[in-house]
């Protein structure tokens, strides 16, 4: 890039316009989504669907109208409500990604500016906060107590201390990427400024969206066991047809009549019900998951998820929330508290605990200004904070580091105004938190001093 981009005014309107024609949008293209004539084929691909279609070809043969009509019912609902599941599935994903569209804060013409993250360009300048997405790949330029959650790449839930000053490579390897940001992480803790070298299918993650979608989708469980009976009952019925046919031959019956016996008989051993019965209880299935909130694009998904039964994880052996709660507090006298609540939610309060249970004593005693010097200093040595529930998100949510939202939300317990405090005291200088020091530093002039 030319050293305009690399300027504290960022790159220039009619740059960054022109850049976006070059490079395109910065955004992971989706794949065009099949018509509904495609999403039945796929219905009718299935080999019990197929199975059954070629017994009604045998029953229009026969003129039976009532075993063709039964058929007939049976593989419109199966491919109906297959196809009306995966649409409606689809375009409830879509209106989440709308929902969803992430921003990027952006220096342009000098200017700071939101814009969407699909117009970011590679050159331009982009502010980082706590609790922010990447938007794209970026080389750090600056940064303060920069930490970044790249478990979306690289699987490691611990945050990665990012240096603007590092040595960088072009990997993913933590050791080679300190000085980089890539596209889909999150900012923990801290903030940056950094120029942009790849967006879309050239970041990191596009590469990634690129290798899934090279990969075939492979059968469910479920598909699995169907394609095996298909496959007896198709066999069985042929042999039983051919047995019956090769009796009534020796008998001295007409092959006509023996024919039409030992076709009639193999239509009927077709379980003209099944795909019905298999298809009604995944429907229900992917209904009652909606309710509570889970998306299901295709309806064997359902069982498939039933068919877990042991989940495996590379780390200690226990799966969290990602949650971070404030259990004790201890003034430094022999007395500890303890904070009720749960989550995010600063609904809670603190209590006294003895050696055997909680006890109800009101902590506005003789330990009560050590509490709430504590919770207020947590309060201001802390870059995190929290936001109340959304109709899209029925739950408190942090923004920037777990433990540090987990102090804030304590210090809300105990009724701090945490926007007021950092208002009342703000915070002049800072000594971010380092492996040797082992704690984070603030300070904070008060008044007018």
């Amino acid at each position: 890039m030319t050293a305009t981009a690399t300027e504290a005014a960022g790159l220039t309107s009619a740059q960054a316009a022109d850049r976006l024609e070059q490079q395109g949008r910065n955004e992971i293209p989706e794949p065009r989504p099949p018509g509904v004539l495609s999403r039945a084929a796929d219905q009718l691909r299935d080999p019990m669907i197929l199975l059954l279609l070629g017994a009604a070809a045998v029953t229009i043969a026969l003129r039976d109208v009532v075993d063709t009509v039964v058929i007939g019912l049976v593989v419109v609902l199966n491919t109906t409500v297959g196809v009306v599941q995966e649409i409606r599935a689809e375009r409830t994903v879509r209106a989440l990604r709308r929902m969803s569209a992430p921003t990027a804060r952006v220096i342009r013409d000098g200017s700071h500016l939101v814009i969407p993250a699909a117009e970011l360009v590679p050159g331009d300048l982009v502010q980082l906060d706590a609790g922010d997405i990447v938007p794209a790949d970026a080389r750090l330029l600056e940064a303060t107590a920069l930490q970044v959650d790249e478990s979306a790449l690289t699987g490691e839930a611990v945050p990665v201390e990012k240096d603007a000053h590092a040595e960088m490579g072009g990997g993913l390897d933590p050791r080679e990427s300190v000085g980089l940001v890539h596209a889909g992480t999150v900012v923990t803790k801290g903030r940056a400024r950094a120029f942009v070298t790849a967006t879309g299918m050239d970041s990191a993650l596009g590469r990634i969206a690129a290798l899934i979608a090279d990969q075939p989708r492979r059968p469910t469980p479920l598909q699995q066991r169907l394609t095996e009976l298909s496959r007896v009952l198709a066999i069985v019925a042929l042999a039983l047809s051919t047995v019956v046919l090769g009796i009534g031959l020796a008998r001295g019956e007409s092959i006509g009549s023996m024919f039409i016996t030992a076709v009639a008989l193999a239509v009927a051993a077709v379980p003209e019900s099944l795909p019905a019965v298999v298809t009604l209880p995944l429907a229900l299935g992917a209904y009652r998951m909606a309710r509570r909130h889970a998306i299901v694009r295709r309806l064997p998904a359902v069982e498939t998820l039933g068919s877990v039964t042991l989940l495996a994880s590379d780390k200690t052996g226990t799966l969290t929330e990602g949650r971070m709660v404030v259990g004790r507090l201890w003034t430094g006298s022999e007395r500890m508290f303890a904070l009720s609540g749960s989550g995010y939610s600063p609904v809670g309060d603190i209590r006294l605990m003895d050696a055997v249970e909680l006890d109800a004593t009101d902590p506005s005693g003789r330990d009560g200004p050590a509490i709430h010097a504590i919770l207020r200093d947590i309060a201001l040595c802390n870059d995190a904070d929290v936001v109340s529930p959304t109709e899209a998100d029925g739950d408190w949510a942090p923004i920037g580091d777990p433990m540090e939202a987990a102090l804030v939300v304590a210090a809300m317990k105990a009724g701090a105004d945490i926007s007021e405090l950092r208002t009342r005291y703000p915070r002049v200088a800072e000594l971010p938190f380092d492996s040797e020091r082992r704690r984070m530093t603030t300070l904070h002039r008060y008044g007018d001093e």
